[in-house]
């Protein structure tokens, strides 16, 4: 087998992960999601009415960054393919907002939850931060690993 091709089927095994994740995340009710962000809150204050306060930033970075891993992911198994730069983040950014968008259609059917559109638009700023990062990242990387090549080759 190609190293591509092992290299697509890993990435494909991530994004079902991370997929599954966030199904599992968005299954909970209402009481055991808001739980989960109170808990993350008490951590960074102890005073119950600030825990009010921070719980709904808590939900809100945590679509953010649940989606940016989301954007990496699609991104990563995009650059095994032969396209352009604009297509790979574009066709990464259709797939996260189409994520998004069904995940909080999901939520519609969960009690104590709502699928709302804020969170797809959180959900879609974060998986665009998320290739924006990965795409520099990349390009830095290649840009240094043609340097150091071009170096050695000359010497």
């Amino acid at each position: 087998m190609q190293k591509k091709t092992v290299l697509r089927i890993v990435i494909l095994a991530l994004i079902v992960v991370w997929m599954t994740t966030i199904f599992k995340f968005s299954n909970q009710n209402g009481e055991t999601s808001s739980n989960l962000s109170r808990n993350v809150a008490s951590i960074f204050v102890s005073d119950e009415a600030k825990v009010d306060i921070l719980e709904p930033y808590i939900r809100k970075i945590a679509h953010l960054s649940e989606y940016a891993c989301g954007g990496v992911l699609f991104l990563s198994l995009f650059l095994t393919y032969a396209l352009s730069d604009a297509k790979r983040m574009l066709f990464s950014l259709l797939i996260g907002i189409e994520y998004a968008a069904l995940d909080e259609v999901h939520q519609l059917f969960i009690a104590g939850r709502a699928g709302k559109l804020i969170d797809v638009l959180i959900d879609t700023i974060g998986v665009a931060l998320g290739i924006c990062v990965w795409m520099l990242i990349c390009k830095l990387t290649m840009k240094q690993w043609k340097k150091r090549k071009d170096g050695v080759s000359h010497q």
